[in-house]
């Protein structure tokens, strides 16, 4: 039998940035905020300027948000054990917490300045995936330049637009590490030269940071990296330049619902319906913030997020596309074929692995690299599976579950 060749390239969304407003309250729901036990630093009704502290977490201090914007809590409703079950903040006004960059050139002053400014939480750290701890050092930190889903925002766009802040921020990051700094790029990138930075360009669909770490540095059996994002990087730089956060990310609004994609400049925390408007076929849809591998189903923007996504419910009349239709059929989830081995991330055997996630074999998942894996590693091969829908398992939460057992024995 002839298999289809499989896409190795990405579809990205390029194009001029739209600048879009924030009509409504911005809004963060408890879902999104990693499992923290927040400390609240605001009341309902209080006034906060862009970059003041809304809360941190108990156990963790290093972990902070920070209001986007100026303006009033106008929502603050409690969730079980004292965590919080949502939060919106109502824009208004222009105030802005001013921070003090006297030490940012010290790996100690960056730590407190990206921890003051709400930075600090998208670093994370590999094996578990989690915040990475400030105390320690990692062998070496990855910065993700690139994207590894079908509608995400093309980076060497927005970098193009960003670039004295990207590349400041770049080169800020050494500081962390005692090993090396790698940028992981497109091989379309524009490089200025980085003394203290290795590049390294990836194409087709090597584009998740767990492919970059598998490569160069693997972690799955033993040792410790730091990794952070392209547009985290941007706003360390306008934080470094300006002294104040940066109130916007920019977003790739996609789909197979979508008449008009395009990018555009938002507040995080700002509705996927106000993101999205002007954007949308005109059939029963469902907006997700992510991916269609990763998304969520919320109303709001979540922290981190750079895509929308737009799905025609099941049953709309939305014409799909050809790859779709011959993919559908198959899913074999337990016989190795060639769909599996190529939607599973590197140096990963799909079958073993998904067997062991599935039966709660700890050790066995160990002993096959799981320790180099995140979510987002095995999202597009979870997708292939079915994302846990129609009675499936969904191996992005089977993965965190072992993944927090190893960590507790670790």
């Amino acid at each position: 039998m002839r298999f289809p060749k499989w896409p190795r390239g990405l579809s990205l969304i390029s194009g001029p940035v739209e600048a879009t407003a924030s009509p409504g309250p911005l809004g963060f729901f408890g879902t999104d905020l990693l499992a923290l036990r927040p400390v609240l630093s605001v009341e309902i009704g209080q006034r906060v300027a862009a970059g003041s502290p809304l809360f941190h977490d108990r156990k963790r201090p290093w972990i902070v948000a920070a209001s986007p914007v100026s303006g009033v809590v106008s929502r603050l409703d409690p969730g079980p054990r004292r965590s919080i079950a949502a939060l919106e903040i109502t824009p208004e006004g222009e105030e802005a917490v001013g921070f003090d960059l006297a030490g940012a050139g010290t790996r100690k002053g960056l730590i407190e300045l990206m921890i003051g400014s709400g930075l600090w939480p998208f670093i994370r750290a590999r094996p578990f995936g989690k915040v990475a701890d400030p105390a320690t050092h990692p062998e070496a930190l990855f910065i993700t330049a690139t994207e590894g889903f079908n509608g995400a925002p093309d980076p060497d766009a927005v970098i193009a637009d960003c670039g004295d802040w990207f590349w400041r921020g770049v080169r800020a990051l050494p500081v962390l590490t005692g090993g090396a700094t790698y940028l992981c790029h497109r091989p379309s990138l524009d490089l200025p030269a980085l003394p203290d930075v290795t590049a390294r360009a990836f194409a087709g669909g090597l584009g998740l940071a767990g492919a970059h770490i598998h490569e160069l540095h693997p972690v799955a059996h033993g040792g410790m990296v730091w990794q952070i994002g392209w547009q985290e990087v941007i706003a360390l730089g306008h934080l470094l330049e300006t002294g104040r956060i940066w109130q916007q990310r920019v977003v790739a609004v996609s789909g197979p619902a979508v008449t008009r994609p395009g990018l555009v400049a938002v507040t995080p925390g700002s509705r996927l319906h106000h993101i999205a408007e002007g954007r949308l076929a005109d059939v029963p849809l469902r907006l997700l913030a992510g991916s269609r591998e990763t998304g969520l189903a919320t109303p709001f923007l979540a922290p981190g997020m750079r895509q929308v996504t737009a799905l025609a419910h099941h049953g709309a009349s939305m014409r799909a596309g050809r790859l779709h239709r011959l993919l559908a059929p198959l899913a074999a989830p337990f016989i190795p074929n060639f769909w599996d081995e190529q939607a599973s991330p590197p140096g990963v055997l799909p079958v073993p692995l998904l067997r062991a996630l599935g039966s709660g074999d700890t050790e066995t998942a160990r002993g096959l690299g799981v320790l180099g894996l995140v979510e987002e590693d095995i999202a597009g091969l979870n997708a292939h599976l079915g994302n846990g829908e129609n009675g499936g398992l969904d191996y992005r939460t089977l993965l965190r579950q072992t993944l927090d057992e190893l960590e507790a024995v670790a």
